[in-house]
């Protein structure tokens, strides 16, 4: 494989938190979309840098930007994480991503 072909597959979440009969929040998924990235290496100055804001990155990957529709969150290999920041590389979205103790099972799907 090439080293910037796509070798990732993404499911991008637009997401609510919406709360059950208890008060308890859930998250729910109002629209997903199936897209294919290219993951690469957080480099180690993303990585402290990451940790000195509390929010160390899990997993750096980019797509197309005519793909990326402002999704707050990602499956990706069966792990819901959250796109904690987005660089616009020219016709690429680098998306540094933060794993969640979010279950796929717990998503609510509302996509229809």
């Amino acid at each position: 494989m090439f080293p910037n072909s796509a070798n990732v597959s993404i499911r991008l979440l637009k997401t609510n938190h919406v709360s059950d009969t208890i008060g308890q929040k859930k998250l729910t998924v109002t629209h997903s979309k199936e897209v294919i990235g290219i993951l690469f290496s957080v480099t180690s100055k993303e990585f402290y840098e990451s940790k000195s804001l509390n929010a160390k990155i899990d997993m750096a990957l980019k797509i197309q930007s005519i793909l990326y529709d402002g999704s707050k969150y990602a499956i990706v290999r069966g792990v819901v994480y959250r796109i904690e920041r987005t660089y616009l590389k020219g016709q690429f979205v680098e998306m540094y991503l933060v794993e969640t103790n979010i279950k796929v099972g717990d998503l609510i799907d509302n996509t229809g």
